[in-house]
C-alpha cells in the first residue's frame, strides 16, 4: 500500500480494513465513523484519504450527503451503485434489478407491472459508457426511475459481453430477489407502498442485494484490496437511515449464514450516529469509548466491539490540535483558550497571531468581540447551559442548578449528541488543567472547554447574573451533605472583580487558616500535600475581570493587599499565589504563562513559614519552574 501517506493517522485503521481480503467472504468490516465537531478536519480526511487511495487496485467511492436534498436510502444506494458499475466496472444486476423494481408504479396491476418491469429491463442499442451526451439521451428514455438509476440499467448491459448477457443477468437477479422474498418479486412494489415497517424492510432488502452484489463481485480474486466507501455528512438524515439500513442488512445476512461483504465504510459526522449501541459517547458513562484517530486500528475494533446485532459500528474521535501548532507568539495561549478545537484555534491563530504584547492580545479579544461572535449557532437551551459553565463539572451543574429534571436531562442528552461534552479526571478538573494526565481514576463529564469559555464570556457580559449563579453554586457546596468548603471558595473567588475585594480576603483566610490546620505529621508524612490540593481548586475558578485595563495593574491590584508590608507574612504570600496562579490558569489573563515564575518564587518563600513538608513546596515550586 505505497499510495498510502505512511505518516497520516488514518493510515494502520485503514490498512488493516482494505487488505482484509482472503479468504473472500470470511472477514467482516467496520463501518467507522469518524466524530468531531465542526471544523475538526473530517471532510479534509476523507478527502485526503480518498486522493491517497489510488485507483486500481481497489475501486474507491467518494460522496458527500448534503441534509437539505431530502434523499432517501434509495437514492443513496443509487448513487454508490452508480459510481462502482459505470466508473469501477463492478457488477451490481442484484442492486440494479431491485431499484428497478422499488422505482414501479405501485397503482398498476400484477400484469402491468410486470410489462412495466420488462420495458425498464429492455436492452438498448449499446454506446460508448464514455460520451456524456448519448448518457443524457438514454436517461431521457426512462421517466419516474431517477436519473442515477437509467444509467444503472444500461450500465449492467454494457458490462455483458454476450447478446443474451443482460437476460441472463437479470434472470439471475430476479431468482436472488425472488428466493429473498419467498415469492413474486413484485409483492416489493407493495411493500414500499404501504409504508411503515413493510416499507423499512423493503429498504432493507435493497441493502442485502447491494451487499450481495458485493459479496459475488469480491468472491474471485479481481480485487487487491477492500472496497472503500467515504461518507462526508453521514449525520443527513438519508446518511444515518443509510448507514442503519447497511448495518441491519449486514446482522440478517450474518445470521442467515451469508458470506461477509468486502465493503469498508469511512463515515464523517459532527454529532453522535442515531441508532449506534454499544459503544459509550463522549461524555457519558461507559467502559467502550471511541478511541482517538491515531489509535484506531481493525484489530483493536475486533477487540473492543460489541457481540451483538450493532458489532458493525467503530466511532473513532478526531484528534485536537497538538501544542505548538497555533499562533507562534502565543501558541499557549490559543491552544488553552480553544482546548485544541481546530476551528477555533485556526480563527484565534489568525486574528491574535500579529499581538506585539499582553495588552495587546487582550485589547485584539475585546475589540474584536471574538469571544461572542465565535459562539456556535443553535446551541440547546442556551439560557440554562450559559449558566451550566459556571460550574466545575456538569453533574454538578445539574444539581445545583434546577430547573426541572427533564429540562436538565432533555439539555444534557442533546449536548451528548452534539460531542459537546467530554471527559476529564476528577483530579485534573479540581486542579483546572485541561489536558490529561496520566494517573487515571475518577472521571467526570464536562463542558467542551472552548464552549465553556464562550460561555463564561457570554455569562460575564451580565455582571448581575454573573454573580447570582455563582452564589448559587457557592450555597450549594456549602450544604451539609455536600459540604465542599474548597469548591464553596472557587465559586467565592470568582466573584472577585477589584482590588481589596473582601471575597479575595475570605479566600485568602480561608486557604490560610487550613494552613495551620494541615501544616501537621500524618501516618504519610507532612498534610501539605492536601492544603497544595485545597489551593489548586480554589484557584481554578473561572473570573470576569476586564479585558480593557492593562494587565500589569490589574494583577498588582489585587496580588498586593492593602495591609502588606516590606516583610511579608504567611497571609501575603498565600495571596500573592492565589492571584498568580488564578491569573496562570486563565490564557486572557497571562497569555504567556510568565505567573509561573511567581508560583515557583511563593512556594520557596512560603517553605521557610511551615513547620512540616519543605520538601512539598519545593517540589511544587519546581514543577512550575518547568513550566517557563
Amino acid at each position: 500500500m505505497a499510495e498510502f501517506m505512511a505518516d497520516d493517522s488514518w493510515y494502520p485503521l485503514l490498512r488493516g480494513c482494505l487488505q482484509r481480503t482472503h479468504p473472500p467472504g470470511r472477514h467482516e468490516l467496520p463501518v467507522i465513523f469518524l466524530l468531531g465537531l465542526a471544523g475538526t478536519g473530517k471532510s479534509a480526511t476523507l478527502t485526503q484519504i480518498s486522493r491517497s487511495v489510488r485507483k486500481p487496485p481497489s475501486p474507491a467511492v467518494n460522496l458527500a450527503l448534503h441534509p437539505a436534498h431530502g434523499s432517501t436510502v434509495a437514492d443513496v444506494i443509487q448513487r454508490i451503485a452508480y459510481d462502482l458499475a459505470a466508473l469501477e466496472k463492478v457488477r451490481l444486476p442484484r442492486t440494479v434489478f431491485t431499484l428497478v423494481v422499488l422505482g414501479l408504479n405501485p397503482k398498476l396491476s400484477r400484469s402491468e407491472l410486470e410489462d412495466q418491469l420488462q420495458r425498464r429491463l429492455q436492452r438498448k442499442a449499446r454506446i460508448d459508457p464514455n460520451d456524456a451526451a448519448q448518457w443524457r439521451d438514454i436517461a431521457s428514455l426512462l421517466p419516474n426511475i431517477g436519473i442515477w438509476l437509467k444509467f444503472l440499467v444500461y450500465v449492467a448491459e454494457l458490462l455483458g459481453r454476450r447478446l443474451d448477457a443482460a437476460d441472463r443477468v437479470h434472470r439471475v437477479a430476479r431468482a436472488w430477489l425472488s428466493e429473498r422474498l419467498g415469492g413474486d418479486v413484485l409483492n416489493l412494489v407493495q411493500d414500499q407502498q404501504i409504508g411503515g415497517e413493510r416499507a423499512e424492510g423493503a429498504r432493507g432488502i435493497l441493502v442485502e442485494a447491494f451487499l450481495e452484489d458485493l459479496a459475488q463481485a469480491w468472491a474471485r480474486p479481481r480485487h487487491a484490496r477492500n472496497c472503500l466507501l467515504l461518507l462526508d455528512d453521514a449525520d443527513s438524515p438519508a446518511g444515518s437511515a443509510f448507514l442503519q439500513a447497511l448495518v441491519a442488512a449486514r446482522a440478517r445476512r450474518s445470521e442467515a449464514g451469508a458470506s461477509a461483504d468486502p465493503l469498508v465504510v469511512v463515515a464523517a459526522s459532527r454529532t453522535w450516529p442515531k441508532g449506534m449501541t454499544g459503544w459509550a459517547c463522549p461524555g457519558a458513562p461507559g467502559a467502550r469509548r471511541p478511541p482517538q484517530l491515531a489509535a484506531a486500528t481493525y484489530q483493536d475494533w475486533l477487540r473492543r466491539r460489541d457481540d451483538g446485532e450493532q458489532r458493525w459500528w467503530y466511532p473513532v474521535l478526531m484528534p485536537g490540535l497538538p501544542t505548538g501548532r497555533t499562533a507562534a507568539v502565543y501558541a499557549r495561549a490559543v491552544h488553552e483558550l480553544t482546548g485544541g478545537y481546530p476551528y477555533a484555534a485556526r480563527e484565534l491563530g489568525e486574528l491574535l497571531g500579529n499581538a506585539e504584547d499582553d495588552d495587546e492580545f487582550r485589547a485584539i479579544l475585546n475589540e474584536k468581540d471574538a469571544l461572542r461572535r465565535l459562539m456556535p449557532d443553535h446551541l440547546p437551551r442556551r439560557d440554562l447551559l450559559t449558566a451550566w459553565s459556571a460550574a466545575r463539572n456538569v453533574d454538578d451543574a445539574e444539581n445545583a442548578l434546577l430547573d426541572g429534571a427533564s429540562t436538565a436531562s432533555h439539555l444534557r442528552r442533546e449536548l451528548t449528541e452534539r460531542l459537546w461534552l467530554t471527559t476529564q479526571s476528577a483530579a485534573d478538573s479540581r486542579g483546572g488543567a485541561w489536558e490529561r494526565s496520566s494517573s487515571g481514576g475518577e472521571e467526570i463529564t464536562v463542558i467542551h472547554p472552548w464552549l465553556r469559555r464562550l460561555l463564561l464570556h457570554h455569562l460575564a457580559a451580565e455582571p448581575e447574573r454573573w454573580d447570582q449563579v455563582h452564589e448559587t453554586m457557592e450555597s450549594f457546596y456549602r450544604k451539609q451533605e455536600v459540604a465542599d468548603d474548597a469548591s464553596a471558595a472557587y465559586h467565592t473567588l470568582a466573584r472577585v472583580t477589584e482590588a481589596y475585594d473582601p471575597r479575595l480576603e475570605t479566600v485568602v483566610a480561608f486557604l490560610n487558616e487550613r494552613f495551620g490546620q494541615l501544616d501537621v505529621t500524618g501516618r504519610r508524612g507532612s498534610r501539605l500535600s492536601e492544603w497544595v490540593q485545597l489551593y489548586e481548586q480554589v484557584t481554578a475558578a473561572p473570573n470576569r475581570l476586564p479585558l480593557d485595563r492593562p494587565l500589569a495593574a490589574l494583577y498588582d491590584s489585587l496580588a498586593v493587599g492593602s495591609a502588606d508590608t516590606e516583610r511579608r507574612d504567611r497571609t501575603s504570600m498565600i495571596r500573592t499565589l492565589v492571584v498568580a496562579r488564578w491569573f496562570w490558569l486563565d490564557p486572557v489573563l497571562d497569555p504567556p504563562g510568565r505567573r509561573a515564575t511567581e508560583i515557583a518564587h511563593e512556594f520557596r518563600q512560603l517553605a521557610g513559614l511551615r513547620t512540616t513538608g519543605r520538601s512539598i513546596f519545593n517540589r511544587e515550586a519546581e514543577r512550575y519552574e518547568q513550566h517557563l
